[in-house]
């Protein structure tokens, strides 16, 4: 038997959230353990969508940035063309991380301008954007 990361972090939950934890005195230590209990299994979520979530992200700011790039003032609309012709070579989790958290600082610039210019299309489109990817990183807990 070969388990995957995601069983043995699930499995690493049950056991600390559910037999460990609980066993504890009431206080620091048990609460420590439910809280490490809940970590891997986020971890343990995140573990098989964590590329695709953030590929998926990247693709997604480089596309509207390539269409807004000719409404914005230079130099945002140069960071934006370059922005819009980048591409994930690198497809780790690190290295996604990375790009991500540069896109997104484009992107709190594209959506200062479009809250500047009162450009409501472009700033729902931002937040829909956003509400989306806080919805494929949600994590579920299990019942209990």
């Amino acid at each position: 038997m070969k388990p995957s990361p995601e069983l043995v972090l699930n499995q690493a939950f049950a056991k600390i959230a559910m037999e460990m934890g609980p066993a504890l005195p009431a206080g620091y230590g048990q609460g420590s353990a439910t809280t490490t209990g809940v970590l891997l299994l986020m971890v343990a979520q995140e573990f098989g969508r964590a590329v695709a979530i953030r590929k998926a992200e990247n693709d997604a700011m480089r596309d509207l940035f390539g269409e807004v790039a000719a409404q914005v003032p230079a130099p945002l609309s140069s960071a934006l063309n370059a922005a819009a012709r980048g591409a994930d070579t690198d497809l780790s989790v690190s290295a996604l991380d990375a790009t991500n958290a540069k896109l997104k600082a484009l992107l709190i610039e594209v959506h200062v301008f479009a809250e500047t210019c009162s450009d409501a299309v472009l700033d729902q489109r931002i937040v829909r954007l956003m509400r989306d990817w806080a919805e494929r990183r949600q994590v579920v807990l299990p019942a209990m």
